[in-house]
């Protein structure tokens, strides 16, 4: 594995200094722990895909369904 020397600003102070901490009571570098954070971070989008309105197929209800929208836009929207 590369190591990589690397600059981060605009971190938020506090946020850092307890992760800071957390680092050293586990017994680890700074890089080590961001290492850590970073690639479970970028699995959990993995794993966790977002959900696109586009990704969302049409289906068939079922008989007597047929009109289901136009019911629902007379409840929500009046006649």
């Amino acid at each position: 594995m590369k190591e990589i020397q690397i600059s981060i600003r605009n971190v938020n102070d506090g946020v850092f200094k307890e992760f800071k901490a957390e680092t050293v009571k586990r017994g680890m570098t700074l890089g080590q722990a961001l290492t850590i954070a970073m690639a479970e971070w970028l699995d959990e989008e993995k794993e966790n895909p977002k959900l696109r309105i586009t990704d969302l197929k049409p289906f068939n209800w079922g008989k007597g369904t047929e009109n289901t929208s136009k019911e629902i836009d007379k409840i929500v929207y009046g006649d």
